[in-house]
């Protein structure tokens, strides 16, 4: 049994919400990590299954349960209530239902302390029923962290930005993401962002799996058991399999009018970014069609319209 580090170098949050069986396979990569001076805060969003019993059947004194008494339907309040019990120097986020290659926390730490930045974040392969459906990693030429996810799995950044920056926001006030609009808000406020060059994460994004409607065949089964046996080359194949992908998505023909459409569609976010976003009206609107799409999301993913 590893001993609870008493001056822990990360804090690792996990939200989770009734999943007890991808989140054991979660801790699985957690635990498994080649960087052991952390503490894990698993905050359950007023979890009702037996996820306090998968924490607790590792017997690892790092991983900590606390379960919110009201559920709040976002990974937003559970992430705050992590980050105010957290004691390490930097803050890492992992995904109920992602993966960690063995050297994502190292990697991410060298990263931090090489450059001085105040959030680093790595390259996350996209997972999906289809097979691999590419990489999120570095910002792309027009793009800013406002139109640009970067998985929060990927993550890691000085604790202090809760301070200086505030907490997660309130998902039912946004006209984003809680995660796009908190790095958003970090980048906004001049905070240094930099990129780790290392596939480190594999993500299976809830709203294309339905995860909440699935009893079995949880996809990450095969992966963790590559991952423990060979990650490297686990690696080496996910990469290629996104590489193979891209090449398929840059020689495919587009028809014309698609191409035109495509086109059309990159100046209204540029003309909304020199408005403002947060003015009247576009604010009420953004947040209206946001808040519409996040219904629609928790449907696919399997919960309840709220």
């Amino acid at each position: 049994m590893a001993p609870r580090p008493v001056d822990p170098e990360v804090s690792v949050i996990i939200a989770t919400y009734n999943r007890s069986a991808t989140l054991r396979l979660a801790l699985q990569s957690l635990l498994n990590q080649d960087f052991g001076a952390f503490e894990a805060w698993v905050v359950g969003d007023a979890c009702v299954d037996d996820s306090a019993d998968t924490v607790a059947s590792f017997g690892d004194p790092r991983l900590q349960w606390i379960n919110l008494s009201v559920n709040s339907g976002s990974q937003g309040e559970p992430n705050n209530e992590g980050l105010r019990r957290a004691r390490g120097r930097y803050v890492a986020f992992l995904g109920h239902d992602d993966l960690w290659f063995p050297w994502h926390l190292s990697g991410l730490l060298a990263r931090i302390e090489e450059t001085g930045a105040d959030l680093v974040h790595s390259l996350t392969a996209l997972l999906g029923p289809k097979g691999n459906e590419g990489i999120a990693g570095p910002l792309s030429p027009g793009r800013t962290y406002r139109n640009h996810h970067v998985p929060p799995s990927s993550w890691l950044h000085r604790k202090e930005l809760v301070d200086e920056c505030g907490p997660w926001g309130e998902h039912r006030k946004l006209n984003l993401p809680v995660d796009t609009e908190y790095l958003w808000r970090l980048h906004r406020q001049g905070k240094r962002i930099e990129f780790l060059r290392e596939l480190s994460v594999l993500k299976f994004p809830s709203v294309w799996w339905g995860t909440y409607a699935m009893a079995s065949g949880y996809p990450q089964v095969p992966y963790l058991q590559a991952l423990l046996e060979d990650p490297k080359e686990l690696q080496r194949r996910v990469l290629l399999e996104a590489a193979t992908v891209l090449a398929q998505q840059r020689h495919a023909s587009v028809p014309a009018i698609r191409a035109l459409w495509s086109a059309v569609r990159l100046i209204p976010p540029q003309l909304l970014d020199a408005y403002g976003r947060d003015r009247w009206p576009l604010a009420p609107f953004l947040r209206w069609r946001f808040q519409r799409d996040r219904r629609r999301w928790r449907l696919r993913r399997g919960l309840p319209r709220s």
